[in-house]
């Protein structure tokens, strides 16, 4: 059973864990549906506190309750507002048990839910909160290759990455390093698919731009 902790040394221990070996050649996912409540993004890679990160904002923080959960499932939320005993129970139930967790209490913002070796799940009301997300995870994805800190996408390329499909799929074998940009193919279909789509990273600006469609040529 889940419950809710606020130990420190924990939420250190998500937050800085390191991309493992297997991080670094198997297939980067990211998946984006609608739930009843708003937003479900699934990515293969992240913490839930990294997660929890790339969403917290002044406004948001401010006055805010930040729950955490350990256990089978590892677990982060934020809620408007002091939360008492019960509705901390109530919440702790719903994100063990429930598709939509943020049904749990309408002040709830967002809940980021992990398995072992299994990714993430975040439930989010906001779209701009998923896009968020999405383009944390290509950042990181990014910084890995190079080495270096990288800026986050802006929220209009990672809207287009996911607008034909709501998956993309970015296997290392299809990113091409360059000396002054990197090409990185995404596949919007299955992930065991051919990549259909690319980003462009430029390495001088820091910045990313969508790039072509790759067209399909099939032989006789």
């Amino acid at each position: 059973m889940n419950s809710p902790i606020n130990n420190q040394n924990e939420t250190e221990k998500w937050n800085n864990a390191k991309p493992s070996l297997a991080s670094m050649v198997s297939t980067l996912r990211i998946k984006l549906t609608t739930t009843t409540d708003g937003w479900c993004v699934d990515i293969s890679s992240l913490t839930p506190c990294d997660a929890m990160m790339a969403l917290a904002r002044e406004d948001l923080l401010e006055g805010a309750t930040i729950l955490c959960g350990d256990g089978e499932t590892k677990w982060v939320a934020c809620i408007y507002g002091p939360i008492e005993a019960g509705d901390a129970h109530a919440i702790v139930h719903e994100v063990s048990t429930s598709v939509s967790p943020l049904c749990a209490d309408f002040r709830m913002q967002s809940v980021v839910t992990s398995k072992l070796d299994e990714g993430i799940s975040a439930h989010v009301r906001e779209y701009d909160d998923a896009l968020m997300l999405a383009a944390t995870t290509l950042a990181r994805y990014m910084s890995d290759i190079t080495g270096e800190s990288v800026n986050e996408p802006d929220l209009g390329v990672m809207d287009s990455l996911l607008h034909k499909t709501g998956t993309i799929s970015i296997k290392p074998i299809d990113t091409e390093v360059f000396a002054s940009f990197i090409d990185v193919g995404i596949s919007t279909a299955c992930p065991t698919d051919p990549a259909d789509s690319s980003v462009i990273y430029d390495i001088h600006s820091d910045s990313f731009v969508h790039g072509y469609v790759v067209p399909c040529t099939f032989l006789p």
